[in-house]
């Protein structure tokens, strides 16, 4: 087994206005959008998009029969079977870990911050006032106004730039000796429908397209159809229940 290496390109088609923010306002903006240093442009934080991200794979993990479990701490003790299964991911039965690193290993997924495709100094953007909802009596909540920067979505796209990176025998092998791994990170990739804040209203709608629907494997270009083929294969699933024992075959 080797080192396993995947390169992903993809844009980030908007299909409305989004709201990707920064943690910081003013006197005119509640919440302002995060933008690029330099540039003044607005972007899509990569550390927002693997959240994304991590959920879809997740949802797909649990589809197939894969155990999923959070790896956030809720209360004193973390999950017992996080405890069970902290240790090198090339034994791990939790396949989104294996997939995106654990505590014990460091990430093995890096996503960068997507930025504008189209060479401009200025995307439009403006306040969008909302207030806070009261979900028992289902009217405005008293002093909650709120005004929150809003940028123009449709009809542009920001370009972003995914890399995994796995020790030999972390990740599992489909026949063509793809992982499987990465094939659901792929479909989970091509799956996300939204971004940013304030999904709940209507902002993030957008697509994911990866551009001539090449990824780079380990220094080599493969056609996505190919690899997204391998979630077909018959013995993923005898493979998944073996991992979920702690007896990874690769």
């Amino acid at each position: 087994m080797t080192a396993q290496r995947l390169d992903v390109r993809f844009r980030i088609v908007w299909e409305g206005n989004w709201h990707a923010g920064s943690g910081e306002g003013d006197a005119a903006l509640d919440r302002r959008v995060r933008r690029r240093a330099m540039s003044s442009l607005p972007l899509m934080p990569g550390s927002q998009f693997k959240g994304v991200l991590r959920h879809h794979c997740e949802r797909l993990a649990a589809l197939i029969g894969s155990e999923v479990v959070s790896p956030h701490q809720i209360g004193r003790q973390p999950p017992e079977e996080l405890l069970r299964q902290f240790g090198p991911l090339a034994r791990s039965g939790l396949l989104i870990d294996r997939l995106f690193g654990s505590r014990y290993q460091g990430d093995c997924l890096f996503i960068d911050d997507a930025l504008p495709e189209e060479a401009t100094t200025h995307w439009p953007s403006w306040g969008h006032a909302r207030t806070a909802i009261d979900r028992l009596t289902r009217t405005a909540r008293d002093r909650t106004l709120f005004v929150s920067e809003v940028v123009a979505g449709e009809g542009r796209a920001l370009l972003g730039r995914l890399k995994a990176r796995h020790p030999a025998g972390v990740l599992t092998p489909g026949e063509n000796g793809f992982p499987h791994e990465y094939a659901l990170l792929l479909a989970g990739l091509l799956g996300v429908e939204s971004l940013g804040g304030d999904r709940g209203v209507g902002l993030g709608m957008c697509r994911i397209e990866i551009p001539g629907e090449l990824v780079r494997w380990n220094g080599n270009e493969i056609a996505l159809t190919t690899v997204l083929g391998s979630l077909a294969e018959p013995d993923w699933k005898v493979q998944l229940d073996l991992d979920r024992e702690g007896m990874n075959p690769s």
